[in-house]
């Protein structure tokens, strides 16, 4: 009878607590058929890797509902359409902006909405859509994992490149190189006094250069101040020069100015009575030169009036 009696407490406290679970669960599924929900759709533009349906949608970081559907655009299949449900009232507006976000190091996906200005009105499915669309902006993580391919693959390239500079020719060529280095300073360290001789030829030379640049300096320093001077007196001289020519040519016109009138009456007067003179002079000259001629020629028969004999010719 007292084994009896167990099984029964054990089974009515079985289905008591099995009567609990299903009213707890009735009552949770009560409650979230109760809330009233907001569907929106979201639309990017890029890869939502790590983005599931059952994912979190957060608003400025508190979690005001989840993903429903994901598929592709109709008319675009580079677009990916999201459904997300928001609770009912989420203030949603026509400036909020939507955008992927990695949580943690766990590398779980979220979409994120921020944004939303209280003067903005509330977003409205336009003519055509079923529900509200959200254009989501370019999202960190995408962009960082595209650099990351980017990255790694400037890495394998880079890698490809020191493994062909270290392959086995170019360390040979290396190798060549450090042993012709070493010749040379070998090389070098037994002219080691030579080296030193010229270093301290050179060294002399550089003095004697200087020494010489110096004197240089100082006989361009006297040049430059005795062609100061020469200039300077070169320039006074011209200068009286000037003056003088200056002063005879105010002195010259003004003797033209005060024979002005007498030298118009010679140009008008004079230079007419001149110029029968002048020809009676050219006449004379033509004379004297064919009388020049005719001594060159003859003087003797010229001077006593005589004519040249002629000479006699036998047939």
């Amino acid at each position: 009878m007292e084994t009896r009696a167990s099984y029964v407490l054990i089974g009515a406290f079985t289905l008591t607590v099995f009567i609990a679970a299903l009213l707890f669960v009735m009552w949770i599924g009560k409650l979230s058929l109760d809330r009233e929900w907001d569907y929106y759709d979201i639309v990017f533009k890029e890869a939502v890797t790590g983005l599931t349906v059952g994912g979190a949608v957060q608003y400025n970081g508190i979690q005001v509902g989840d993903v429903r559907k994901l598929s592709l655009a109709n008319d675009d299949p580079r677009q990916v359409v999201i459904r997300v449900r928001l609770f009912g009232g989420t203030p949603v507006k026509t400036d909020t902006k939507a955008s992927l976000n990695l949580v943690g190091l766990t590398g779980v996906t979220v979409i994120q909405l921020s944004g939303g200005s209280p003067a903005a009105p509330r977003l409205t499915a336009a003519a055509g859509d079923e529900y509200p669309r959200i254009v989501a902006d370019a999202s960190a993580l995408q962009t960082l994992l595209a650099s990351g391919q980017d990255v790694a693959v400037n890495a394998n390239d880079v890698l490809a490149r020191v493994g062909t500079l270290l392959s086995d020719e170019n360390m040979s060529h290396v190798a060549r190189s450090l042993e012709h280095i070493d010749q040379v300073t070998g090389a070098v360290a037994d002219q080691r006094a030579e080296l030193k001789a010229a270093i301290a030829t050179l060294a002399t030379t550089s003095a004697r250069l200087e020494d010489t640049l110096a004197r240089v300096d100082a006989l361009a320093a006297s040049a430059r101040t005795l062609v100061d001077r020469e200039g300077r007196l070169t320039l006074a001289s011209a200068r009286a020069w000037l003056d003088s020519v200056r002063r005879t040519t105010d002195t010259a016109n003004a003797v033209l100015d005060e024979n002005r009138a007498a030298i118009a009456g010679f140009g008008r007067d004079g230079l007419s009575q001149i110029s029968p003179a002048v020809a009676e002079l050219r006449s004379t000259l033509r004379s004297i030169r064919a009388v020049a001629a005719r001594l060159r020629e003859n003087p003797a028969a010229y001077l006593l009036g005589q004519e040249p004999v002629k000479e006699f010719e036998p047939r």
